[in-house]
């Protein structure tokens, strides 16, 4: 491996990293296709050591933000950190840590009420169906769904919903 394409790849790399945050395995992507893989791996490797590569605060971050800012339930979280190559026991740590720090019952109540208040809430069982279809679509769990669910939508509706009336 020469000097320059080191160089060349460490600033590609800052220029990169300086608009957003990547995990390991979407940079060493991005920079293979300038680049062979071998000359790829020591510039990554020079990034963790300085710390501007860090999969595990970038797993944080982006699951942190993901339940907090956007109401994406914790399956959708991992779904979407393992497709940029996060290792899945990174996943894991990052996703306690912040279900630890928020809850994820709290995260769906809020990602509900901000729903109900645009959409309007669920006044027929298909119009609930729908709902719970949704939240489970963003990665909550059933169990999350229903329990949240039962407390935030009126008693009559709810029963019609369950008994099928």
């Amino acid at each position: 491996m020469d000097d320059k394409s080191y160089k060349f790849l460490l600033k590609k790399a800052g220029d990169l990293l300086a608009r957003r945050s990547y995990s390991r395995g979407e940079l060493r992507d991005r920079l293979a296709q300038i680049a062979e893989i071998s000359v790829v791996e020591p510039v990554l490797d020079r990034l963790e050591q300085v710390n501007l590569l860090n999969d595990a605060d970038y797993a944080y971050n982006f699951a942190l933000c993901r339940i907090q800012r956007d109401g994406w339930g914790p399956a959708k979280v991992q779904s979407s950190l393992l497709r940029r190559q996060v290792a899945e026991t990174t996943v894991q740590n990052a996703l306690d840590r912040v279900l630890s720090e928020l809850g994820s019952e709290p995260a769906l109540a809020e990602y509900v009420r901000k729903f109900c208040r645009t959409k309007g809430v669920p006044t027929d069982p298909k119009g609930v169906r729908k709902l719970i279809l949704h939240l489970l679509h963003r990665g909550f769990d059933e169990e999350s769904v229903f329990r949240v669910l039962r407390r935030t939508i009126p008693v009559t509706t709810w029963r019609r919903f369950e008994t099928g009336e």
